[in-house]
């Protein structure tokens, strides 16, 4: 049914026109809610089935829910669990009067939660409208009507020679349109063995060899933006702090692949990103480095910046896809993979902006230049960041190979105040959770593999020791439950069923508790459902007397 849509959409979809999505979000931010006419007229626009438009409009986290004239949003992501153990959100939902995804009589005001808003070095966070306070004493000031824009730490960068921090010049593309080929291009990244850094590690170079071989009249780059993960804002630092360095990334990876457009899809928690990148993109059609004539080199690239609407799955690449075709942004099974039909029925190389991030290096400095810069086993350079638990809490760029104690102590400071660690969530809600105990396992993709635990995108988030761990399951199977996509069963029922298993108070049945999550492993659609189970066997591994097991 989704390829059948997906092949409506490019017969009757005027190039430009709106899609479906688009319409609807303009609806909501109009008159606060969307309705039968709203829907009828987002069917008339984009040309697809009534039916279809009502889908999309029940999907997203966005559009489900009516808004006041003045919205509130409450992060209820994991640095904010850990900072509050979510009493942020039941103050606010009792200073309101009003429960999550409720608005008042008078459409006055409305509450609903939200994850994250990329605030987690200050949380807890909420966000007032547009403007996202954060920190000790927001929730007053959010019930005052008084709420501040919240400062945001500087990043730095731990390497001599950074990759990631460093203003974007685009000597990087100069240098390949000028001395390489699509084709050695291409050879460099894939000598540069540079892997994913949003959370399988799939290697670069093989995904654009794959895209640069199939056939289609067109191809397209594709920059997830949608940083979903509770705990994670390096995409967003990126984005919003070095966006030209995303955009140059993904002008060598349509140059080497042979494509001519690419589209970021940015995050509505995030509303800075996109006009960051919408800035950095005039400026660079302004010094002809995007356009019809990239650096007067004959190659054509150009961009399309959009806004997601409040979806975790939607960081997988085929509901990314669907998202940005303005469909509901629900999986679909694989092969085909993108690289052969992706956007559009195109080969499409979806990547992390992160990933992107790193091209422009290898384009200039080279392979053995990238591989140089870390002492593990992965090449290149990975930012991290940590929540506010950590006395030093931002976003660092640091080489692969290191411990993970030293990350944790050398970088941030270890737990603010002279607390003491009691676990790590690294690389988002489908990450293990690692044990104080283990704190020296080295911050690399097989190391942190062989303890149950992933690089992902590369947020760490710190438990002290007040951190109840029942609570905490708890947490993340709520998560994990609320923004399944719901296309497979064992993932949209089995998340819920394991959650349940918890918030009933009594104790939970390990041999029930262990086949289910086996059932979510071996059956799920994608790393949604079969990666929760990850943190909930680490926490089962290392906490079993506080889980209140039977």
């Amino acid at each position: 049914m989704s390829r059948n849509l997906v092949e409506l959409v490019r017969r009757t979809h005027a190039r430009g026109a709106p899609t479906a999505l688009e319409v609807l979000k303009r609806a909501l931010e109009d008159h606060g809610e969307i309705t039968d006419d709203d829907r009828r007229e987002a069917a008339r626009l984009s040309g697809l089935p009534e039916a279809a438009v009502y889908g999309v409009s029940t999907f997203y986290d966005d559009l489900r829910f009516p808004r006041g004239a003045r919205h509130v949003r409450v992060c209820t992501g994991t640095a904010c669990f850990a900072a509050t153990g979510d009493a942020h959100v039941r103050e606010l939902r009792d200073g309101f009067g009003l429960e999550l995804g409720e608005r008042t009589e008078d459409r006055s005001r409305s509450l609903s939660e939200t994850v994250c808003l990329g605030f987690c070095h200050s949380s807890p966070a909420v966000r007032d409208g547009d403007v996202i306070d954060a920190g000790e004493g927001v929730v007053e000031r959010v019930l005052a009507g008084a709420a501040q824009a919240a400062p945001e730490p500087e990043w730095r960068s731990m390497l001599e020679r950074p990759v990631l921090t460093e203003p974007s010049d685009w000597s990087g593309l100069r240098a390949a349109l000028a001395s390489r080929s699509p084709e050695s291009l291409l050879e460099e990244v894939q000598a540069a063995r540079v892997r994913g850094r949003g959370g399988a590690g799939f290697p670069a170079g093989e995904k654009w060899s794959f895209a640069r071989a199939a056939p289609g009249e067109q191809k397209f780059i594709v920059a997830n933006g949608d940083e979903g993960d509770p705990g994670s804002y390096i995409d967003k630092y990126l984005m919003e702090r070095n966006p030209a360095l995303v955009l140059e990334g993904m002008t060598l990876a349509g140059y080497a692949v042979g494509a001519d457009h690419g589209f970021v899809l940015t995050r509505s928690e995030y509303p800075l990103s996109k006009p960051a990148l919408e800035a950095a993109a005039d400026r660079a059609r302004t010094q002809g480095l995007l356009g019809e004539d990239v650096a007067g080199s004959g190659f054509a690239f150009d961009v399309t910046i959009l806004e997601g609407t409040g979806s975790y799955v939607v960081g997988e690449e085929t509901a990314l896809i669907a998202c940005i075709e303005g469909l509901r942004g629900t999986v679909s099974a694989r092969p085909p993979y993108p690289a052969a039909r992706g956007l559009y029925g195109m080969p499409t190389v979806v990547h992390n902006v992160e990933t992107l991030a790193n091209i422009p290096f290898i384009a200039r400095a080279g392979a053995a230049a990238y591989g140089q810069l870390s002492p593990g086993a992965t090449s290149g350079s990975k930012l991290v960041c940590f929540n506010e638990r950590f006395a030093r809490p931002g976003v660092y760029e640091v080489s692969f190979g290191g411990t993970v104690r030293e990350l944790c102590d050398e970088v941030a400071g270890g737990i603010a105040g002279g607390g003491q660690l009691k676990a790590l969530q690294i690389g988002g809600p489908l990450g293990g959770v690692l044990p104080a105990s283990l704190l020296d396992t080295r911050f690399d993709f097989s190391e942190l593999a062989a303890v149950g635990c992933m690089v992902g995108h590369g947020g760490i988030v710190g438990f002290d020791e007040q951190t109840d761990m029942r609570e905490l399951t708890l947490h993340l199977l709520h998560f994990g439950a609320s923004e399944s996509c719901g296309k497979c069963f064992p993932c949209r029922i089995g998340l819920r069923r394991a959650h349940e298993m918890f918030a009933d108070g009594r104790a939970v049945e390990r041999a029930r508790l262990e086949q289910l999550l086996e059932a979510l492993e071996v059956a799920s659609l994608c790393a949604h459902g079969s990666g929760m189970p990850a943190p909930i066997r680490s926490l089962l591994a290392h906490f079993p007397d506080e889980l209140g097991l039977a």
